[in-house]
């Protein structure tokens, strides 16, 4: 199990710092700053990924955003922020630790460092089922109805102990002597017990053989429970490696956009769809109640191919990074259509190097959707 830490080279003494606050913890840490070629985070491993201004300027922020972003598809990333600086497209709407008033960061590796224990001990998240967090684990309604039960059994044995105990000390008394005395005796003594008390006379001895067996019940019962051996609970499910057997697959197409470029995206799409083209789009796909990212993922690895409606918007969003992304992780064809004049940023030209693009915007209204059906056929 490895702690990659991953910082811009300018962040090495505050990464440095991190690292050895982690590692008092008993966890391996190793530092990324992109520069050299690490082993993928595996399912077992966490990064935690320490954001400030210098990350947008460091020559290796794609290598870094792509592990960052590999570990948050396995739910294994923790977001550090180390100063005020804003974090690149795609991780900044994730929650993060705010680290950056450094008179309080030693704190705040603690909360690192806690964070990145329980990240460790998390089941890994089943993403090919729904991307959903693991259920709690069944073993915790045991432990608690395990304390209620020990409570119970001692309430239920507190008479039987008492009634023990007086008839332990009458018969001690009973035996000090030249001559020891018998069960009658003890049965006598018992009952002039219960008469000091105000019991009438007979009661208190067969009182007592209650209370004692009623004691002697409790404590058997709970004998048997602790002594029950349960089942182990069972493991939840490794999820499948991007290049394990695929997940039935769709004919439609994913769309990826911008919520603000709703009113130009929608109309275009069911424009298609009267043509006859098949498209998931996450207001259509997406029930009440639905884990949305689950929702997303399973959409996207099922999907024939994955359309992206570029726009200035949609390359300032978080959600359209990551569904690019996870487009690009599990090898689907990504299809460019830009409903508006937009530059794309470097880390959008990665995704889009050597893909044809459609200019939809300058296309006329009335051959829009035919000439999706173009773009779409040409990249199949």
């Amino acid at each position: 199990m490895t702690v990659f830490i991953a910082h811009a080279p300018a962040d090495r003494a505050v990464a440095e710092s991190l690292e050895k606050a982690i590692e008092r913890r008993g966890q391996f840490a190793q530092l990324d700053d992109g520069q050299t070629a690490m082993h993928p985070v595996q399912s077992n491993d966490v990064m935690v990924a320490l954001i400030s201004k210098e990350l947008l300027f460091t020559p290796t922020r794609l290598r870094l955003e792509q592990r960052a972003l590999d570990a948050w598809a396995e739910g294994r990333l923790i977001v550090v922020k180390v100063d005020r600086g804003l974090a690149p497209v795609g991780l900044r709407d994730l929650p993060a630790i705010d680290a950056s008033f450094e008179a309080q960061r030693e704190f705040k590796w603690l909360e690192v460092a806690n964070a990145v224990r329980e990240r460790l001990r998390a089941p890994v998240r089943p993403q090919a089922a729904d991307g959903a967090p693991p259920a709690p684990p069944r073993a915790a309604p045991a432990k608690k109805f395990g304390v209620l039960s020990a409570f119970l059994s001692l309430l239920m044995a507190a008479p039987g102990i008492a009634a023990f105990a007086v008839a332990a000390s009458i018969w001690l008394a009973n035996r000090i002597g030249p001559s020891p005395g018998s069960f009658e005796d003890l049965r006598a003594g018992i009952d002039a017990f219960g008469q000091r008390y105000g019991a009438p006379a007979g009661v208190t001895e067969w009182a007592f053989a209650a209370a004692i067996t009623l004691a002697l019940s409790a404590f058997a019962w709970a004998g048997s429970r602790l002594l029950v051996v349960r089942p182990p609970a069972a493991r939840a499910p490794a999820p499948a490696s991007p290049s394990a057997e695929p997940p039935p697959q769709s004919d439609a197409v994913f769309v990826s956009y911008a919520r603000v470029n709703q009113a130009l995206v929608v109309p275009v799409i069911e424009a298609a769809q009267r043509d006859g083209r098949k498209f998931w789009l996450d207001q259509q796909g997406i029930a009440a109640g639905d884990g949305w990212a689950g929702e997303i993922v399973r959409a996207i690895k099922s999907a024939a191919g994955v359309m992206v409606m570029c726009s200035k918007a949609a390359f300032e969003s978080d959600h359209v990074k990551r569904e690019i992304y996870l487009a690009d992780r599990y090898h689907k064809k990504l299809v460019p259509v830009f409903v508006e004049a937009a530059e794309p940023p470097e880390d959008f030209e990665y995704f889009f190097a050597g893909v044809q693009a459609l200019k939809l915007f300058e296309t006329p209204e009335n051959e829009r959707s035919q000439a999706i059906a173009r773009m779409l056929g040409a990249a199949a």
